[in-house]
């Protein structure tokens, strides 16, 4: 079979192209919001659900036996998600919490169900690659954006700007997940995939370019993200020589020790930033310590939740609309069994198959899983939705569809 034939193929699939196109109209979406002061949210949101509903009606015209054999195998999933509704409906203002469920529902089955359709149809191996190469093009927006709205590498802390910030199209954490998502998906790319040399080039000099971007985004789960994916690339990767990850673990290094001499670079002010919450406490684990109080006054909580997305009874509890954690979110918002039941699904079983089967030959999932616990990831308009879960389904299901696809091309007509 020729691979990159094979790679080219999903990239023209169209329900592919239309998964890459919602994945890349929200980060165009971030950038607008912060550069015209939010004004564009309204119109890109209608935007994102157009498209999110044409991919949807594109996606239902396949044949009904696809459909139903996709729904089939892609049960858990479907129960998960009516789960989510259930427990919605817990909520103290249920119709709020459906309607906010659904934009978390919505184009979760639409992303289940469009990489279901795309390992029936392709190998494993370059549906993963064309995802990592479409992951890898549309966090490389933020990347190059840093230097078009007037960053510069001589900068060493973009911690403190936000959405009020003066002429940048994204805030400091986005450089600094952004960064993250394209250098290991570069590093990827790089070693797994046949390129083109511009392509290969530019990879190299904008890998260079992430690696600094995060250290002075002073994002910490990234730092966090990186030094995890560290122990995978040091002992289970095996695409690179030793002594190529040594030159490429003394680069970081190097920078980090630059860095460390500037009293005002991201990395000094976040270590002021860690010890001063040391001393007054981290607000996401105050705000965790809350709830759970209020759950131990009130057991049959870790039951049934306090109803998915209910930010005015989350506020009510810890003085925040929201958890600033997607794990939390459904964990006090469902319950323990169901949140128990979305860990296996979307952290647990792609986690086991990550590091059995994948972990040798790739990097880029780890954070994946690590940054939405610091950020709220749920719903199909934030910043990892899409990579996050289509690289969960992907891996989660990898086996299993390469066994349905393998038996349908062994099955003969008596």
């Amino acid at each position: 079979m020729n691979y990159a034939l094979t790679r080219q193929a999903v990239s023209r699939d169209l329900i592919f192209r239309l998964l890459f196109l919602n994945m890349g109209l929200v980060i165009v979406g971030y950038a607008l919001g912060v550069l015209t002061g939010m004004a564009s949210v309204g119109p890109m949101r209608i935007l994102k659900y157009s498209v999110l509903l044409l991919s949807v009606l594109f996606l239902l015209n396949k044949s009904l036996l696809t459909l139903r054999l996709l729904a089939n195998y892609l049960q858990a999933a479907i129960i998960l998600s009516v789960l989510f509704v259930i427990f919605a409906l817990l909520s103290s203002n249920p119709v709020t919490s459906v309607v906010r469920v659904l934009t978390y529902i919505f184009p979760f089955l639409y992303v289940v169900f469009s990489v279901g359709y795309l390992l029936l149809l392709y190998p494993t191996r370059q549906v993963l690659h064309a995802f990592i190469s479409a992951i890898n093009w549309v966090y490389f927006i933020p990347v190059i954006s840093f230097f078009i709205t007037g960053g510069s590498v001589t900068d060493t802390n973009i911690y403190d700007i936000s959405e009020t910030g003066d002429d940048t199209a994204f805030v400091s954490n986005h450089y600094g997940w952004a960064s993250t998502l394209f250098l290991l998906t570069a590093l990827d790319l790089l070693r797994n995939v046949s390129l083109p040399r511009w392509r290969k080039l530019m990879l190299v000099v904008f890998g260079l370019i992430a690696v600094y971007l995060v250290l002075i985004s002073g994002n910490r789960t990234s730092w966090l993200s990186l030094m995890i994916v560290a122990l995978v690339f040091v002992f289970k990767y095996r695409k690179i020589a030793l002594y190529q990850k040594v030159i490429l673990s003394l680069l970081p290094l190097g920078l980090i020790l630059y860095l460390l001499q500037d009293p005002d670079s991201a990395i000094n002010a976040r270590l002021e930033k860690t010890r001063t919450q040391q001393k007054k406490g981290e607000p996401r684990a105050k705000s965790s310590m809350k709830m759970i109080a209020v759950f131990n006054q009130s057991p049959d909580l870790w039951v049934t939740g306090i109803g998915v997305f209910n930010k005015k009874r989350i506020e009510s509890i810890t003085g925040w609309p929201g958890y600033h954690n997607s794990y939390f979110e459904v964990l006090f918002g469902t319950g323990v069994p169901v949140f128990l039941f979305f860990l296996y699904l979307i952290v647990i079983r792609p986690g086991l198959h990550y590091i059995r089967y994948f972990a040798t030959y790739y990097l880029f999932f780890l954070p994946l899983l690590i940054i939405p616990f610091f950020e709220s990831n749920l719903t199909g308009g934030q910043f990892l939705f899409f990579p996050w879960f289509i690289m969960a389904i992907l891996i989660g299901y990898s086996r299993a569809f390469a066994k349905i696809r393998l038996t349908i091309e062994n099955f003969v007509l008596p």
